[in-house]
């Protein structure tokens, strides 16, 4: 267990890295800001506790060799971050100091074509302010896999599906706007730049040089740095939050399909499965999200609940 502090600056740092331009993030006063009113965090900073876990290992410390230092592969491979899903109890406002308290989940095997077995495992971070209330509850599913499959030659080689019929309408935050199967696209990245998977490597915490030294990249086979797997869900997020708010977001989640590079362009669109009243008498849709590259090649693949009542 350890405990993270929530700065405004930082909320900044992380809004920038993803790309979510709402002014309340460069708002002095807001950033400033604590209590019940002080501004929330996107739905996918408490990645970012890793700047405080005192054991996080993609992290470097001075002294220490570091993975991405040595030439070859004679580091432990540490797996696929595959899924991730967070789910609030309230948001996540600038001033929380949260204490972090992660445990082992459920482990299982699934025998993949390309890849041999794959074994799966979960993470469960539990997320309480300092009245002991759970705040936050994240789940992180991992896998190793047997062999790495080879990549395809081109994205053009990748199996897709095209996105379901739905009504491209402009969906307002009442719930009298909207309808179940509306939907609507956001390009919420033209044209990746090595800059900003830095940025969010700084901003989340995760060095890992697969996001930051290409000859470590291409040891191992990939054609250079590639983004951050949180990096396109995070930018994916903002197709929630740009219509429904930060505040409104009560779980967000999902599985990271395929890796982003540098120079791609992300479209995400998102569709209303279902509206449906909460326990507190409020109106909740539920909505479903995938991101695709500018060749059409899924990346994410997410959902989402959000309060709009």
């Amino acid at each position: 267990m350890f405990e993270l502090v929530v700065h405004g600056s930082h909320l900044m740092q992380f809004a920038r890295a993803i790309g979510d331009a709402d002014p309340a993030f460069e708002n002095v006063e807001r950033l400033a800001a604590t209590g019940p009113d002080a501004l929330v965090a996107p739905p996918t900073f408490l990645m970012a506790a890793d700047h405080f876990d005192p054991t996080y290992a993609r992290r470097p410390r001075p002294g220490a060799s570091w993975l991405g230092s040595r030439r070859g592969g004679s580091e432990q491979q540490s797996g696929f971050h595959m899924e991730q899903y967070f789910t609030f109890h309230r948001p996540v406002r600038a001033g929380d100091v949260l204490a972090a308290d992660a445990r082992p989940g459920a482990t299982w095997e699934k025998r993949g074509r390309r890849a041999g077995t794959m074994t799966f495992t979960e993470t469960l971070t539990d997320f309480r302010d300092s009245d002991g209330d759970l705040v936050a509850s994240a789940r992180w599913v991992s896998a190793m896999v047997e062999r790495k499959p080879d990549a395809p030659a081109s994205s053009a080689e990748v199996e897709r599906s095209p996105d379901p019929a739905g009504t491209d309408v402009e969906v307002g935050s009442s719930a009298k706007d909207l309808a179940v199967g509306s939907s609507w696209t956001v390009v919420v990245v033209d044209a990746l730049t090595r800059a900003q998977i830095v940025m969010y490597a700084g901003a989340s915490g995760d060095f890992h040089p697969l996001h930051s030294d290409d000859v470590y990249a291409r040891d191992r086979g990939h054609p250079g740095v590639f983004a951050h797997g949180m990096l396109t869900m995070g930018m994916a997020g903002r197709a929630v939050t740009d219509r429904f708010g930060h505040a409104n977001v009560l779980s967000f989640g999902g599985r990271i399909i395929s890796q982003v590079w540098p120079g791609d362009t992300l479209t995400v669109r998102v569709e209303i499965s279902a509206i449906r009243k909460s326990d507190d008498g409020g109106t909740v849709a539920d909505l479903a999200l995938t991101t695709r590259n500018q060749d059409g090649v899924a990346v994410f693949s997410g959902v989402a609940e959000v309060r709009v009542d």
